[in-house]
């Protein structure tokens, strides 16, 4: 009951099949898994209110009427009244701000699942770090953002490029939340959404920034149908992390975090034993189970040693790199 219930439309026996057709739904949204309300006291500045949305996997159902399937994809538009002093950000590829009706627009272009549309509003000021990345945060913390991140993420985006193909989404922007935010980062597209506490680890920020660099191609760009296959996207993901590591900081560094990981995941293994049913890659996904509960360090490191495998089956990493380009090209897993 916590992600509410089915919306069933009957539509009129006169629509012809094929005929475009609109369903308008008004409906308010009240206080849900999706959105995340702060008083001042609980940012870094102490100063404003703060709000961000979280929808992965299915929360977003409370914050609009979706389909939350994430085979499911639309573009969309959204526009965002907010008191002055406000920055308002989405994960949007286009956005305008009307300062006299203090309304801010945004216009995603290119069709996304519903749980990568994401909103964030609060004491926010940025900088640019690169041609076409800037980082947001409290005043308190953009200083530490800039020194941490200015000029290297192009070289990220750059080093992705050269592997998987054009980044389709134009703009690459940080935006840095309070420490409630309930996971280390999220993929939203155009503005990955990162926890301000992973500012005091240059190692950590590093791998889960790039982490999240990897989802604009896998998970983004194209994405698992159905969540019993999140393997695919996170799976795919941290291969590609260690590939663009390998390629920016050299095969030692990714071989240590690697080693490090699979570590804790034999370690997971041993502890709930190797035929427990959470341990398979593809998880079963039975009715009434929030898909979240089912993400585990099997769906990042255990679909990573199936990507790895299957790489090594190609001989030359290369080969399989641009066998996932050519995948990327055509949109599909």
């Amino acid at each position: 009951t916590d992600y509410g219930s089915s919306l069933t439309v009957s539509l009129p026996a006169s629509l012809q099949p094929h005929q475009p057709f609109q369903i308008i739904v008004r409906y308010t949204t009240a206080d849900g898994p999706a959105i995340w309300w702060l008083d001042p006291e609980l940012t870094y500045g102490n100063a404003k209110p703060f709000v961000f949305t979280q929808g992965h996997s299915v929360c977003n159902r409370s914050f609009f009427p979706c389909f939350d399937t994430p085979a499911v994809k639309c573009t969309y538009s959204a526009t965002v009244k907010a008191p002055a002093g406000i920055q308002v950000l989405m994960s949007a590829t286009q956005s305008t701000y009307l300062e006299e009706e203090g309304v801010y627009q945004f216009y995603m272009e290119y069709p996304v699942p519903a749980y990568l549309v994401a909103l964030v509003a609060g004491d926010l000021i940025h900088a640019d770090i690169g041609p076409r990345s800037r980082v947001w945060a409290e005043p308190c913390l953009l200083p530490t953002a800039i020194s941490k991140l200015s000029g290297i993420v192009e070289r990220w985006l750059t080093a992705a490029e050269s592997l998987y193909g054009p980044y389709i989404w134009g703009r690459y922007d940080i935006v840095f939340l309070p420490p409630s935010f309930p996971i280390v980062a999220m993929e939203n597209p155009c503005l990955t959404f990162i926890i301000s506490s992973i500012l005091e680890s240059d190692e950590f920020l590093i791998i889960d920034v790039i982490h999240e660099v990897a989802h604009s191609w896998f998970g983004n760009a194209v994405t698992n149908a159905t969540w019993e296959e999140m393997w695919l996207s996170e799976g795919l993901a941290t291969y590609a992390q260690r590939r663009i590591t390998t390629e920016t900081y050299g095969a030692a560094f990714t071989c240590l975090e690697t080693a490090f990981r699979l570590d804790a995941l034999h370690r997971q293994m041993k502890l709930l034993g190797e035929d427990n049913p959470v341990s398979k890659l593809q998880v079963k996904l039975e009715p009434g189970v929030n898909p979240s509960n089912l993400m585990n360090l099997f769906t990042y490191e255990k679909g990573y040693c199936f990507v790895y495998y299957l790489s090594q089956l190609c001989g030359d990493p290369r080969h399989f790199d641009s066998f996932l380009r050519v995948s990327m090209s055509k949109q599909v897993f």
